[in-house]
């Protein structure tokens, strides 16, 4: 009988179990033909090759790889027997089908196979464990995987059934005290579903009243005050709140209100960053966070939108992260430019960012996103180096955002190879149905955890098909190929500021596509199926793989046509999109100036809201803006104008725009 261990591992499997440099010679080796072999396979399923090169291999029945056999003199796994696995699935491959029958279960695995490899009393600390509460995010795919989000690990199962394989980002030695939490999580999923998120806690998590009334309480009184009345002591009260939040194990709502006291002093401090849109966005999702948290219905795990223990700053030590891309923000009055980064051991996704301010001066053109992508952030490096770079750290503080503050650290950046398949789930995809099952489980933005690189992915690519420009959407687009045939779409919005990368992009797919590996971008579900938008593409030209960033790459070549050509024309912006622009500006206004200020004018404007809003086919959002309308409309009427009504309809809207805004982005 075929060895379903040996034909189930993909080189990306072996590459995790040694290394790519290993994998990489043994695959050369047998393709250059530079060694030959006499495999054989008994009857038990051990199987022994002898090598040209005098070296004999013997993998035995019943022991895994790293259990193998070889007459040379290393120590480790070696090359020899990652070749005889290539080899063996080499011979298999004319007679065997692939023993992975599209997704399997590790929920299959029964706790009896777990005594094999367990002792009673480790299970019995993992069942306490496992008991006392964790949010475990799964995934049943050709690979399944398991995601803590507490424990911030991954554990992957590569071969069907058999848990000496399962790899996991920890320290321990396969099966690691992970597998069994995971495999009881898979337990929990139901057997219809392809992912889930179980949540392991036997008791519901208490319910901070006081705390979320506190909340909500300081945003009912800041939109009377707006940021023009909110003084630096009222500062002090939202960060007294902030603290409370954090003691109470609101970690999100927390960073919330961090992000909003940001704002506040950047409105103080009359700096160009202070962006009013930014704060209906934020002030929706933290409302909606709040009532989620007041009327736990259990659709979402709490842990997930109040955050966990491990959702903190964290110091660290000696580190390598690999970079991932670099991607562009657009906001009001400014730009912010991010690159990622992975850990090599942890598998944490970290960010380093900057944003710019427009120039104050309409006349002046914004720098385009080559040369803002130039500034020096780490050690006299710029952003554009880090995003296809390998940082080296001495220390440094990871943010409860994941974003990466280096301070006085020792930083070196050099460059890489570009190894993606080494990089560790769930991050890494091998195809494109384990990211759609895993999207197909998440809640809407507003109620995840608020980790800068919750939906980034790099994706392995088979194949490119149909690159293009499309001038009504201005977007470059390209339908991508997993190994499986499966097919996600590519998509990058295409902006003057950003056209040399774009057109970098659009030639590269259409020159060499064949030649595309990987690329990594922020995923998204939509209903025809997977988008990306890409924030860096890996192309292997040979041996040697380089890469690409479409938002911040300087043109290469000359002879490059651009994507849009003269006179093209830009696509009219949708009424509703447009309306729903119209929306958050006006509310950003009454933020900024706060209700017991509003005039007249205001009260028109909101009124011609209402109207557009009827004349578009809006519901609950009318009704909120016609309420809101009809408040302002009042104020020049009466002598003691009370606004906590106008106050409600504000915080209803903030709260059904960002809703909007989730379901339009997920």
């Amino acid at each position: 009988m075929p060895r379903a261990d040996l034909l189930a591992l993909s080189p990306e499997d072996l590459a995790a179990l040694t290394n790519r440099g290993t994998v990489k010679r043994a695959q050369r080796e047998l393709e250059a033909n530079e060694v030959t072999g006499d495999l054989r396979e008994d009857a038990d399923g051990t199987v022994s090759v002898r090598w040209s090169d005098g070296v004999e291999c013997r993998l035995p029945a019943g022991a895994v790889l790293r259990q193998g056999r070889c007459t040379c003199v290393t120590a480790e796994l070696c090359r020899h027997l990652v070749r005889s696995v290539l080899a063996y699935q080499r011979q298999s491959s004319a007679t065997t089908a692939d023993p992975v029958h599209g997704p399997w279960d590790p929920g299959t695995i029964a706790d009896g196979d777990l005594a094999k490899h367990f002792k009673p009393a480790v299970l019995t600390r993992l069942r306490r464990q496992f008991d006392d509460g964790l949010l475990i995010e799964v995934v049943r795919s050709r690979k399944p995987t398991a995601r803590f989000h507490e424990l911030a690990s991954t554990v992957r199962f590569p071969v069907p059934g058999d848990i000496r394989y399962s790899h996991c980002d920890c320290a321990q030695e396969a099966p690691c005290d992970h597998v069994p939490l995971a495999i009881w999580a898979f337990h929990r999923l139901d057997v219809a579903q392809a992912a889930g998120l179980v949540s392991t806690a036997a008791a519901a998590l208490a319910v901070p009243s006081a705390v979320l009334d506190d909340v909500e309480a300081i945003l009912h009184e800041w939109v009377g005050l707006g940021f023009a009345g909110a003084t630096r002591a009222w500062r002090e009260r939202v960060v007294r709140t902030e603290g409370a939040c954090r003691a109470a194990g609101l970690v999100w709502p927390a960073e919330v209100l961090a992000e909003l006291v940001q704002q506040h002093e950047r409105y103080l401090d009359h700096d160009a960053l202070f962006n009013p849109p930014r704060v209906v966005d934020l002030i929706g999702e933290l409302l909606i966070r709040c009532d989620a948290i007041r009327n736990d219905t259990g659709a979402v795990p709490q842990l997930l939108i109040r955050g966990s223990r491990s959702d903190h700053a964290t110091e660290l030590g000696a580190a390598r992260f690999i970079g991932l891309g670099c991607a562009v923000e657009l906001r009001r009055r400014s730009t912010e430019l991010t690159a990622y980064l992975q850990d090599a051991d942890s598998g944490s996704v970290v960010a380093i960012g900057r944003e710019f301010a427009d120039p104050d001066d309409p006349r002046e053109e914004p720098k385009p996103f080559a040369q803002l992508a130039q500034t020096p952030v780490v050690k006299g490096v710029s952003l554009a180096a880090l995003g296809l770079g390998q940082l080296l750290v001495q220390g440094g503080k990871r943010a409860a955002d994941h974003r990466l503050i280096l301070g006085r650290a020792r930083a070196t950046v050099n460059p890489q190879g570009f190894a993606w398949e080494n990089l560790r789930p769930p991050l890494f995809a091998e195809d494109f149905s384990e990211v759609t099952n895993r999207f197909g489980i998440l809640p809407p933005a507003s109620l995840r955890p608020r980790r800068v690189a919750e939906d980034l992915h790099v994706c392995a690519i088979a194949g490119v098909a149909g690159p293009d420009f499309v001038h009504a959407t201005q977007t470059v687009t390209a339908t991508l190929l997993d190994k499986q045939g499966q097919c996600a779409t590519l998509c990058h919005a295409f902006t003057g500021r950003g056209g040399d990368g774009a057109d970098n992009m659009l030639a590269a797919l259409q020159q060499r596509g064949q030649h595309l590996r990987f690329v990594s971008g922020r995923v998204r579900l939509a209903a025809d199926g997977l988008v990306i938008r890409p924030i860096a593409l890996v192309f292997q030209d040979g041996a040697t793989r380089s890469g690409l960033q479409p938002w911040v790459d300087r043109r290469t070549d000359s002879k490059n046509r651009r994507a849009v050509a003269p006179g093209a024309a830009v696509a009219p912006s949708e009424p509703i999109e447009g309306y729903l622009a119209d929306l958050i500006a006006s509310l950003a206004d009454l933020w900024l100036v706060g209700l017991e200020r509003t005039d007249a004018n205001q009260a028109r404007r909101w009124q011609e809201l209402s109207h557009q809003g009827a004349a578009l086919g809006f519901a609950r959002v009318t009704e909120a803006v016609a309420t809101l309308a009809r408040s302002l409309e009042s104020k020049g009427h009466v002598l003691c104008w009370d606004w906590k009504r106008a106050a409600h309809a504000v915080l209803d809207l903030c709260v059904l725009i960002r809703l909007g805004l989730d379901l339009a982005a997920s």
